[in-house]
């Protein structure tokens, strides 16, 4: 039951189109930090900052800091393939 649990928590912290951007942007360039994010998706970095913490809360990515600044990964790179699979499965008219 723990995994279902789990899956579902994974899931939930993914289910929101900034955090979907977020994710696929780590992927896209491997690390970033939160200003690059926030130049490449035009979004306040406190905005930013908000969805990258539930995405590091719930293991989707990790944080190195260096410095003042602090640069992000993604801990499992499946979950892009997750996200892939919905968006070429699932479309909405």
């Amino acid at each position: 039951m723990d995994n279902n649990k789990n899956i579902a928590l994974l899931l939930k912290s993914i289910s929101h189109p900034i955090r979907i951007q977020i994710i696929r942007l780590i992927f896209e360039h491997e690390i970033l930090s939160v200003s690059s994010i926030h130049t490449l998706l035009k979004i306040d970095q406190p905005v930013i900052s908000l969805h990258l913490g539930v995405l590091r809360k719930n293991g989707v990515i990790k944080v190195k800091k260096q410095g003042k600044h602090s640069y992000y990964s993604i801990v499992n790179r499946s979950i892009i393939q997750i996200i892939e699979i919905i968006s070429n499965d699932f479309h909405v008219n």
